[in-house]
């Protein structure tokens, strides 16, 4: 069965939060984004708890797939992988190793990697060839904790990828 679980993070102190998110409106009409917890109860009468308000710009779905370390890959995850096989003949093994920002690809409908500053040139691969070729990723920050990831890797991309 497939999860459909996002995260953010709380707007009160920063803590990641995963679950179902809902956006909603306040009794002022202002819009809200709220994480619910999957152990949540929802009642009739609209009373709940088990929810965190989260900041818009953090939220991000689950791809469903998980690491070669077994930790869940989310939308705008830095990630390490691998493009060639360990058996491929490179003269260094580093040169293999790739980084990239974890996003959707809505016109193919498919997570996929993104390279250069903040993941914007997309280099077409699907999440899922790494993963299930070998489960060759790395979960090793996100795009809003790691920022520096990214910038390290414009130089790396200019260095391994030409």
């Amino acid at each position: 069965m497939r999860e459909i679980l996002f995260r953010g993070k709380r707007i009160d102190n920063g803590e990641w939060v995963e679950g179902y998110y809902v956006k909603a409106l306040d009794m002022y009409d202002k819009e809200i984004h709220t994480i619910f917890d999957t152990a949540t109860t929802f009642y009739s009468c609209g009373e709940t708890s088990g929810f965190e308000l989260v900041d818009q710009e953090t939220i991000g779905q689950y791809t469903g797939f998980t690491d070669k370390n077994g930790k869940k890959i989310w939308e705008n995850d830095i990630i390490s992988y691998q493009r060639d096989n360990d058996d491929c003949p490179f003269p260094n093994k580093d040169t293999k190793k790739r980084l990239g920002k974890v996003f959707y690809q809505g016109f193919r409908s498919t997570f996929a990697i993104g390279m250069g500053r903040n993941g914007s040139r997309s280099i077409n691969d699907d999440l899922w060839k790494y993963v299930q070729n070998g489960n060759r990723v790395e979960v090793i920050g996100n795009r809003f904790d790691n920022p520096e990831l990214l910038e390290e890797q414009d130089g790396e991309i200019n260095k391994n990828v030409q």
